[in-house]
């Protein structure tokens, strides 16, 4: 009998449906971020729209337009990068790890409790623009991460240009989603302001009609949309500047709270901020290396190949050639390695 690849497949993830939808088991704060918007649009339309067509002028229908196009750009980012795989590597089949095994030097400056007695964990060096970086071995999925990946502890997988695991869109924001947790940091804040903006409105011309107290009691939807979109821009404003100093210096959460290149240059950067930027929310969108949605006969699962062609597995020679031919690939800036 054989079933979906999905339903075997290692690691710490929720699929839905039937493979093409995914995302970790932590969810609970990723279903309250979507019920807040939700509910945040709905007030918004019932209220403080049709308050302004009503007292106001039929010609602020545009205004409600713009709301609904806001929300509905949220809300898609939102989903976009809680339910996209974010670039899961696939574990090494049995044949894959042995050879790995085989393979680099032990590091005297880690250990790692995968292996007896907590012996020097191994490590292959590449050169990336002139610059030597480490591929730490996983001891949990058997190969030498690339460049910029790392092992997440909550989805139990090695995901490829890691940035951090958020529980406000249930998943980790890495190579594959990065864009569109961005993007909806960015539209929440905009989308935040505006909805303030129109709460502000509302209440100021509702308190010339009736008085502010009078204003508050019967309008307290604006009220609580006023608190709720507050909170909301406080909580992502930062969080977006954030993040748009990493774009632009082309770095992630991982190796800025490590200080990766604290005493070496950031080989992935560009000196061009816009080029920078154009590479991660512009650039092509790579493809997932896990076949969620492939066969596998119950009884070979153990040790199955989760990817198709998985190019983590190729020689870093063979995989740097690769990522020079292939415009898709968002490790660019592999030029030479070195095969220690």
């Amino acid at each position: 009998m054989t079933q979906r690849k999905w339903r075997v497949f290692p690691g710490n993830n929720r699929f839905y449906c039937n493979g093409l939808l995914m995302s970790s088991t932590q969810v609970a704060v990723f279903l309250f971020v979507i019920v807040a918007v939700i509910v945040t649009a709905c007030l918004f339309f019932a209220f403080d729209c049709r308050f302004l067509i009503q007292y106001v002028h039929p010609g602020t229908i545009p205004l409600a337009l713009i709301g609904l196009l806001g929300a509905f750009y949220v809300l898609m980012f939102l989903l976009k990068a809680g339910c996209t795989d974010p670039g899961f590597i696939p574990r090494a089949r049995q044949d894959e790890a042995h050879y790995n095994q085989g393979l680099g030097e032990p590091d005297p400056n880690t250990t790692s409790t995968g292996y007896v007695g907590g012996t020097p964990s191994k490590y292959r060096t590449v050169e990336i623009h002139g610059q030597q970086i480490k591929l730490k071995y996983c001891v949990t999925c058997n190969m030498f991460r690339p460049p910029r990946a790392s092992h997440c502890g909550l989805c139990n997988n090695c995901v490829e240009i890691f940035d951090h695991h958020c529980p406000a869109v249930g998943n980790c924001v890495a190579k594959r989603n990065y864009r569109y947790f961005y993007l909806f940091l960015v539209s929440m804040c905009i989308m935040g302001l505006y909805v303030m903006s129109i709460n502000i409105t509302v209440m100021v011309l509702a308190s010339r009609m009736v008085g502010f107290v009078n204003a508050l009691k019967t309008y307290p939807a604006t009220v609580i949309e006023f608190f709720i979109s507050g909170f909301a821009v406080i909580a992502v404003f930062g969080l977006a500047c954030y993040h748009t100093q990493l774009i632009a210096t082309m770095k992630t959460t991982n190796e800025e709270i490590k200080n990766t290149f604290r005493t070496s240059q950031n080989p992935y950067r560009q000196h061009n901020v816009l080029k920078n930027f154009c590479i991660t929310i512009c650039g092509p969108f790579p493809p997932s290396l896990i076949d969620r949605r492939g066969f596998v006969k119950d009884e070979e699962h153990h040790g199955v190949d989760y990817g198709a062609t998985n190019p983590i597995m190729m020689d870093p020679e063979q995989r740097s050639m690769q990522d020079t031919a292939d415009t898709s690939s968002q490790l660019p800036l592999t030029t030479s390695t070195d095969n220690n």
